[in-house]
């Protein structure tokens, strides 16, 4: 377990680098913390197909740093509650925006099932 603490931590924390942020400003128009396969036409194409509302609470399980939920929540203006393993990822997507972040597999998450109006999982190996 030590050696994929140490895999995320590396993970998550290279993305803060200058060039790094660069690239996906250049790619994408804006630093969102992109550490997978959804790329900003999925994440349009998830809000429109989601239809959230402004106020509704938006659940993005395996979150990474918080995309695409961030996008979502930005774009819609609904409450995103980001969960996923590693601390480090959450770190990252608590500040980039003001979102709840909680340490949660999703195999077993800690929220009854009303608790959402919608949840939202990309780019995460189960």
């Amino acid at each position: 377990m030590e050696n994929n603490r140490e895999f995320f931590e590396l993970k998550y924390t290279a993305a803060r680098a200058r060039a790094a942020r660069r690239i996906e400003e250049a790619a994408l128009g804006q630093v969102v913390g992109v550490n997978g396969y959804t790329t900003v036409v999925d994440a349009q194409r998830l809000c429109e197909h989601l239809d959230l509302e402004a106020g509704a609470t938006l659940l993005d399980v395996g979150t990474g740093q918080g995309w695409p939920g961030s996008y979502i929540a930005e774009a819609t203006g609904c409450r995103l509650v980001a969960a996923d393993v590693p601390w480090e990822a959450l770190l990252e997507a608590k500040l980039r925006r003001e979102t709840g972040v909680v340490k949660a597999c999703g195999e077993s998450l800690p929220f009854r099932g009303d608790s959402f109006d919608a949840i939202v999982h990309a780019d995460v190996l189960c």
